[in-house]
């Protein structure tokens, strides 16, 4: 296996590293031990480099899943949504008779927080959350541009599912089975909450 010595000094050699992102995740790569010449602590550049290691195509997809909900988790403020008796900012100011904001939509809510481990659901924050925190995007997650492009719309609209589903919707290999199995999710989903009112 050979090696390839990324050296970033600056943000400009950052940003030209991850200009070569889509080269570097290709077959022609694929013998290549990536190993990073750095005086800077970057965490995600540290994270980019372990997954570009990570030969084995699920095992790489199942990483990048894993540390992009961690560093989201790390940055978020703990009751970000200021959920007080189950109702979020917007239901207690609108004096909704619902309760636990966005996630009321979601089969797997519950009263101890959320139970999976779902990157789209992660990613989304409404106005609300924006105007009071400065939340991380899917463009500030720079190791998802290691996924395919089918694998990152996957991310962006695979709400209120379980980690293990939407992981075998990245493993699928056709936007076209992802999406029959995503749109099937949301409707069984819809149909059981429904049911579940009653």
């Amino acid at each position: 296996m050979k090696t390839k010595i990324i050296k970033i000094n600056n943000t400009n050699d950052y940003n030209k590293f991850l200009n070569k992102l889509f080269l570097y995740k290709s077959v022609f790569y694929y013998n290549t031990l990536f190993v990073v010449d750095t005086k800077t602590d970057n965490k995600m550049l540290t994270y980019i480099i372990e997954a570009l290691n990570i030969k084995n195509r699920k095992k790489r997809i199942t990483y990048i899943y894993d540390n992009a909900c961690k560093t989201i988790d790390d940055a978020t403020p703990e009751n970000m949504c200021g959920f007080k008796n189950g109702k979020c900012y917007l239901q207690r100011r609108s004096k909704s008779n619902k309760c636990n904001g966005c996630c009321r939509k979601c089969l797997y809510q519950s009263k101890e927080g959320c139970p999976t481990k779902n990157l789209a659901c992660k990613l989304f924050n409404c106005s609300e959350v924006k105007s009071r925190y400065n939340m991380i995007t899917a463009d500030d997650l720079k190791i998802l541009r290691l996924l395919s492009l089918k694998n990152q719309l996957v991310i962006k609209s695979d709400y209120f599912s379980k980690r293990e589903d939407v992981l075998k919707d990245l493993y699928a290999y056709t936007l076209t089975y992802s999406t029959i199995r995503v749109v099937y999710r949301l409707i069984k989903n819809n149909y059981l909450l429904k049911k579940d009112v009653l």
